[in-house]
């Protein structure tokens, strides 16, 4: 039951409202901001972060070391917005590509304390730039995402244990299915977001760039 309301979670669409300040439906709770101006200038650099654990396994007397690296891409730019004020925007590992005298909209998700870039408009060459991966993070978070996976490793032994003793490989079909259904339907949903919920948000930030446009 868990794993069908995890597929039936996957395929709610992914919609915005008219105003472009927050997603509808299932997703009420997730807000929009975003920010257009001209960019002036940008910055991007690296950053790598190495971690080693140690542990000591039982009966030995050599640790074990396990260590992980991670790295990061950051953009950093600044921006003159339409009434001449300036702003900052960061994002990590987006690989934005605006440069100098170019009109950008970035639009942002915020719920709680999780507030992270999902899209960059760039209104001068009118590319569409979307993370996939942080419009998953909205369509599950990263404490479900966790769960999800933790649920569908420990339901391999006992689906495998009764399709061999008690079900013919029914089970084992039926999780294999779900699996399907699922990876299908967040990828659709994306899809279709992608054509249609982002027109909205093209909408309203390129209305709002009109004036950068003129100057530029």
């Amino acid at each position: 039951m868990p794993l069908i309301a995890y597929v039936v979670l996957m395929w709610l669409p992914l919609k915005v409202n008219a105003s472009a300040t927050r997603f509808t439906g299932k997703y009420w709770g997730w807000h929009l901001r975003h920010v257009t101006g001209q960019v002036l200038a940008s910055r991007r650099y690296t950053e790598t972060v190495t971690t080693t654990e140690y542990n000591l396994p039982a009966g030995s007397s050599v640790p074990g070391t396990w260590t992980y690296v991670n790295t990061n891409v950051y953009d950093q730019l600044a921006l003159k917005l339409a009434d001449g004020r300036p702003a900052n925007v960061e994002v990590v590992n987006f690989n934005v590509s605006a440069w100098p005298g170019q009109i950008v909209s970035f639009w942002t998700a915020v719920k709680g304390h999780r507030v992270f870039t999902f899209a960059v408009l760039n209104h001068t060459t009118n590319q569409q730039n979307v993370n996939d991966q942080q419009v998953f993070k909205i369509m599950l978070s990263q404490p479900l995402q966790i769960v999800f996976v933790l649920y569908l490793v420990g339901l391999v032994l006992p689906i495998g244990f009764l399709s061999v003793f008690g079900g013919a490989g029914v089970p084992f079909l039926l999780w294999l299915l779900l699996l399907v259904l699922f990876v299908i339907g967040q990828k659709r949903v994306r899809r279709r977001f992608n054509k249609k919920g982002l027109a909205t948000l093209w909408q309203r930030s390129h209305a709002e760039a009109q004036p950068l446009l003129y100057q530029y």
